[in-house]
């Protein structure tokens, strides 16, 4: 059974300001490969919810697209 994946208003925000940049300071090609990354790893997330590594400091598991952003 897949689980909903729930966006923390700072993930939400953060996450819209990475595409915010990509878009003003990379092709669109990157910006395109970025939201598939993260629509590829909401889908294993929602599979698979222990799949990334759980961080005690915000409650909540992690999950890194891009080190570069």
């Amino acid at each position: 059974m897949s689980k909903p994946v729930v966006w923390s208003p700072t993930t939400r925000d953060t996450y819209f300001q990475i595409l915010e940049y990509l878009d003003e300071n990379w092709t669109r090609k990157e910006l395109k490969t970025f939201v598939d990354r993260t629509e590829e790893a909401i889908d294993h997330i929602c599979a698979t919810p222990l799949l990334y590594p759980y961080s005690k400091e915000s409650d909540t598991h992690r999950c890194v697209l891009v080190k570069q952003v």
